[in-house]
């Protein structure tokens, strides 16, 4: 069993931090796009004024942007993460962010192997490198996330009901 608390120090480079950073933000990618091309047709068809518009999507995903621009800055960033017996905390700057570790739901692999990804319940997404972490700790992390998933079945289990039979038409 791991020694709790343990600490992991590691860096991310450019792609990995692009890999983790990309996937919340496609949604809004995605609408942002058919945005821009709606109010591109608009303004060829309609109006020239509807291209007073387009700032609108750079406006809404300007968190983006300026991750792209940090991404464009910085080539690798340093990452530290505390892991305590019932907390996760990431260092963002000068400070901290803690997580409950009881929101880890989810601990996996990545395709290539060079790195876990443990999900939390909040939509975060912390990326460790394999190199980076022992497997005693990565045990200790899964452990979480396989009492979450335990719990789960436990509240299927109990939720399901019978099947539905019809009751009898009245009169008969």
């Amino acid at each position: 069993m791991s020694q709790v608390p343990f600490q992991l120090r590691y860096t991310l480079s450019r792609r990995q931090r692009l890999a983790v950073e990309l996937a919340p933000w496609l949604p809004c990618l995605a609408a942002s796009l058919g945005f821009t091309v709606a109010v591109t047709y608009l303004a060829a068809v309609v109006s020239g004024t509807f291209l007073l518009l387009l700032p609108l999507p750079a406006l809404l995903s300007r968190r983006f942007l300026v991750f792209l621009l940090d991404l464009a800055a910085c080539p690798a960033r340093p990452v530290d993460v505390l892991v305590e017996a019932d907390r996760i905390g990431v260092l963002v700057g000068d400070e901290r962010q803690w997580l409950s570790l009881v929101g880890i739901f989810q601990v996996y692999r990545t395709e290539n192997g060079t790195a876990w990804i443990v999900l939390h319940l909040n939509g975060s997404m912390l990326m460790i490198p394999a190199s980076a972490i022992s497997p005693d700790q990565l045990d200790y992390l899964k452990g979480f996330a396989r009492r979450a998933a335990a719990q789960r079945r436990a509240v299927a289990g109990s939720s399901t009901q019978e099947p539905f039979s019809p009751s009898p038409a009245r009169g008969e």
